[in-house]
């Protein structure tokens, strides 16, 4: 399909919209790829030269409309099987542009949603449609779980190791084995970012019930299940899943399973965590504690005292338990203490992993009809907030910044390593 001419913005620093097309142009023009590789249908290396073609790179956009940048791919035939394939190539498979584009595509939408990806690049003077950039982004999802993916009842995924990703681990007892100075405790929670149309569904809904006098309105709109454990300490996210099903302990327990050997894990009061949790939320505690406190519940019924009254009275109640609690726990995870200050620095609410969802949730900036959609998206987002640089005004660089070695050709070439592990065993 021919795509729509686009007109390159005048709000766009020159610097972008004219340098990068050239740069593109004079590196990747009609450069030659004729790097040879064993036939990947059944492994020989006796090969033969065969043709040379040309593949599209990509297409920059200029004044004049869009110029396509294209590569010289040698093809070569197995003198064994008869196999004509291409040799060593800038390309994904099953991606029409080259891994450069691809890369810049999947790492604008850990940030941006995908027809922000298109303006962006439109802006720099490269043609990459909204779908394009999904697509990328569902390949991406796809072979994240194929190459990290947490399986149930070994024919399917329900989420994806983010661990096996950034680190090449299976779980946190391997990656304590690599870097034993790490705290490593856990929290789990779930949110719930809605799907597109579903707030307007909704309305109408309460509308058609309400004129009917029907009871029972219902409070929330369709959503997604976006669920993922996050190491507190290290401040890397571990698993993640994004699916229509609702929340259950099955799912639980697989994202549950990066997390063997964690020195603790909190989750809120929900029984899907029973078979999991060391011990609970402090703030779940306490907001369950004050939803039947006699003090507050006289306070609600006779709305005589100040609100900054009610305050200071939570506030004093929640100190009280914040320090007993701490005590409590140093007790019982020693590991979790600091040895120079003797504080407990586990965690000790969901805070954490709530704000991770919800920078998860706020980061998508759009709803999506389709759960790939919506889990491509998550897991660059987490990728990204696990190999961070930068947070909170200033300089922050993050424990899978420092020891990750995470490449976009991590995930997407998996399946020429799966292709790769087939061809030896059949030979």
């Amino acid at each position: 399909m021919v795509p729509k001419r686009k007109t390159l913005p005048k709000s766009s620093p020159e610097i972008l919209r004219k340098f990068i097309p050239q740069i593109l142009e004079m590196k990747y023009q009609g450069l030659l790829y004729d790097e040879a590789m064993p036939c990947p249908d059944c492994g020989s290396q006796d090969i033969a030269r065969h043709d040379m073609v040309e593949r599209l790179f990509c297409l920059a956009i200029t004044d004049d409309g869009f110029r396509p940048i294209k590569v010289k791919v040698k093809r070569f035939r197995c003198k064994n099987c008869g196999h004509v394939f291409d040799g060593k190539k800038p390309f994904y498979e099953g991606c029409d542009y080259g891994i450069p584009i691809v890369d810049l595509c999947l790492a604008l939408a850990a940030s941006n949603p995908y027809h922000r990806v298109e303006q962006i690049l439109m802006n720099y003077g490269i043609q990459v449609d909204r779908d394009t950039v999904r697509i990328y982004a569902i390949l991406f999802r796809n072979r994240a779980k194929e190459f990290a993916g947490i399986p149930v009842m070994d024919d399917s995924t329900i989420g994806v190791n983010v661990l096996k990703i950034l680190f090449g681990t299976d779980d946190v007892e391997e990656l304590r084995r690599q870097y034993p100075q790490v705290k490593y405790d856990a929290v789990m929670d779930e949110t719930y970012p809605r799907v597109k149309g579903a707030k307007r569904a909704l309305a109408d809904e309460r509308y058609a019930k309400r004129i009917a006098g029907e009871t029972g309105q219902p409070r929330f709109p369709r959503s997604f299940t976006l669920a993922s454990s996050y190491l507190d300490n290290a401040r890397c996210f571990a698993s993640i899943s994004c699916s229509r099903a609702e929340f259950n302990g099955i799912v639980a327990t697989a994202l549950a399973n990066p997390l063997e050997g964690c020195d603790a894990i909190v989750t809120d009061g929900s029984e899907c965590y029973d078979d999991i949790r060391e011990y609970r939320c402090l703030f779940h505690k306490m907001k369950n504690f004050f939803a039947v406190d006699p003090f507050l519940e006289r306070a609600r019924k006779k709305k005589t005292l100040p609100p900054w009254v009610v305050s200071a009275q939570l506030r004093d109640v929640y100190s009280f338990a914040e320090e007993e609690y701490a005590g409590w726990l140093k007790e019982r995870y020693p590991n979790l203490v600091d040895q120079e200050s003797g504080e407990f620095i586990g965690a000790m609410t969901t805070n954490s992993i709530e704000g991770g969802n919800w920078r998860l949730k706020y980061e998508l900036r759009a709803d999506y009809q389709r759960n790939e959609s919506a889990e491509g998206r998550c897991l660059l987002i987490a990728i990204r907030d696990s190999t961070r640089t930068f947070r909170k005004g200033h300089p922050e660089e993050s424990f899978g910044s420092m020891n990750s070695e995470f490449r976009y050709a991590t995930v997407m070439n998996c399946r020429h390593r799966c292709k790769d592990r087939i061809v030896l065993a059949a030979s």
